[in-house]
């Protein structure tokens, strides 16, 4: 049986994309919401995603996941064109290779913290080979959660809660980690604890992570920073935001 283009896991987590537009048409006419002549990472490394509101950190954040499409541009991961793929193949390819954290950690109140971790490799393994899975339980007491297990999320602090999101994200072994504002809704100390651990895990894993973030003393603990700024329309001037 032949292998489809997402049925592939990218050879290795590069991320390259190259001349991104994301237009949309409103009653008042076209809004550009990215412009983004050039954005690569190499594989194994981690960037941070700067800039001012409304500048797009966001909508790159979901043309690399595959959670829409470019109005134009080219989006690759590893050897595999994600914004080429039909929206089956990009649902497929983000169970696969993709561990995505938000700012609110999503996660299901009635399971536990090893079942919220659980259900999430469940929903992964039958597209996934056994050397790309880890044991709940296991990853849980690597990060220093396995006291934390039989909990509810309501019995957690925020930051706990966050801690275990970035374990349901890499629990299938992702070749790429998305992180929009992870430690947003958390105080200093908390936002430090959850970095620290994303920034290890990435490291260890060897995964490939792009970190949206608008606190700098966040950012300055990637490797590098990109900052993206607002983007105008043909003939309009950056006043007119």
């Amino acid at each position: 049986m032949n292998t489809t283009t997402a049925e592939r896991l990218p050879t290795a987590g590069r991320i390259e994309a190259r001349d991104l537009i994301v237009d949309y048409q409103t009653d008042k006419g076209t809004v550009r919401a990215l412009d983004c002549p050039e954005f690569s990472v190499e594989p194994g490394s981690n960037v941070a995603v700067m800039g001012p509101s409304g500048c797009g950190k966001s909508t790159l954040l979901g043309l690399l996941a595959g959670l829409a499409v470019p109005t134009n541009g080219t989006v690759a991961v590893g050897d595999i064109t994600i914004s080429s793929l039909s929206e089956q193949e990009r649902v497929s390819f983000r169970r696969r290779s993709l561990g995505m954290i938000y700012q609110a950690d999503n996660l299901l109140p009635h399971l536990t913290v090893e079942e919220n971790v659980g259900l999430q490799l469940a929903i992964c393994r039958s597209e996934l080979a056994a050397d790309h899975r880890t044991d709940p339980t296991e990853l849980l007491e690597r990060l220093g959660l396995a006291d934390l297990a039989r909990r509810l999320p309501d019995q957690l602090s925020g930051g706990q809660r966050q801690r275990v999101a970035v374990a349901r994200a890499i629990v299938h072994g992702p070749s790429v980690i998305l992180a929009d504002e992870p430690t947003g809704a958390l105080d200093t100390e908390h936002a430090e604890r959850v970095i620290e651990l994303l920034v290890n895990v990435q490291q260890q894993t060897g995964a490939t992570m792009v970190l949206v973030t608008h606190d700098p003393g966040i950012g300055a603990h990637l490797d590098r920073t990109v900052v993206l700024t607002r983007p105008v329309l043909p003939g309009e001037s950056d006043d007119a935001h």
